[in-house]
């Protein structure tokens, strides 16, 4: 079992059935932490079933809609009764992509979607389980954000320049999904500041162009071939990052090999 200061340490992953949250639960567990894997169901991923038969009681399953208020509130209470001491890192990992469809040609009823699951989610989680975290250690949140949230990088080919990943395809479509991330972005960054007195960290997080069913899903629509990254690579990248946070760092826009990406 993973010790900080004399307690155990405590991660919360949401949408962890799968992808990048089911890896993140993997390789926390294989470290040693305690883990609340949350997600929308739990107890139909067998990722999840076979983690715990393995780890036990080092893994705990929450049930967790993040475009639910109600759902948020009695997941809170679940981790509250299971984890009293709070806890340490919590990651919004939880989120949707929407169709990959030419931006002015979005649905305004799937933007709506996904700005409740990718933005409003990720803060209604950090707000409500904000008093587990100030009882925990380390005190971190991390947001995962894409560089499909950056305004400067999305802003490249206006002027003749290429997206990073030779994603320049994508620059005019999935307006709901990079807006989604960009306002996580600033959500990440206005807590951060009201938050820092606290010294609760928050950062926003690309985890790279992984091939997960997510991640995957753009690329027959656009002809841009695989995506470069599996996810243990991106997730064990990822924690190098969050191992290094400070909060001197709160606010950061990461990508999974730690450099800071243009808001």
């Amino acid at each position: 079992m993973a010790i900080d200061n004399g307690k155990q340490v405590v991660y919360c992953v949401t949408g962890a059935s799968r992808g990048i949250g089911l890896e993140y639960v993997k390789q926390l567990l294989e470290r040693g932490h305690q883990v609340v894997a949350a997600a929308r169901n739990p107890a139909k991923s067998n990722g999840l079933k076979t983690f715990a038969d393995k780890h036990g009681s080092a893994v705990t399953f929450v049930t967790l809609d993040v475009a639910d208020p109600a759902s948020i509130k009695a997941a809170a209470a679940s981790v509250s009764k299971a984890f009293p001491d709070g806890i340490d890192i919590l990651i919004n990992n939880a989120g949707i992509n929407g169709n990959i469809v030419r931006s002015s040609e979005q649905d305004e009823n799937e933007f709506k979607e996904v700005l409740l699951t990718n933005t409003l989610g990720p803060f209604m989680v950090t707000k409500t389980f904000l008093p587990l975290l100030r009882k925990g250690n380390k005190k971190q949140v991390v947001n995962i954000s894409s560089t499909l949230g950056s305004i400067g990088i999305a802003a490249k080919p206006l002027k003749g320049d290429d997206n990073p990943d030779n994603l320049a395809a994508i620059s005019k479509m999935q307006v709901a999904y990079k807006a989604s991330k960009a306002a996580l972005n600033m959500t990440t960054v206005s807590l951060a500041v009201d938050l820092q007195e606290e010294g609760i960290t928050l950062i926003a997080m690309c985890p790279g162009w992984v091939d997960t069913d997510m991640g995957s899903s753009a690329t027959d629509e656009l002809g841009i071939g695989k995506p470069p990254l599996d996810p243990p690579s991106s997730v064990a990248a990822q924690l190098k990052v969050i191992d290094g946070l400070t909060p001197e760092k709160s606010g950061t826009y990461f990508n999974h090999e730690g450099d800071v990406l243009p808001f």
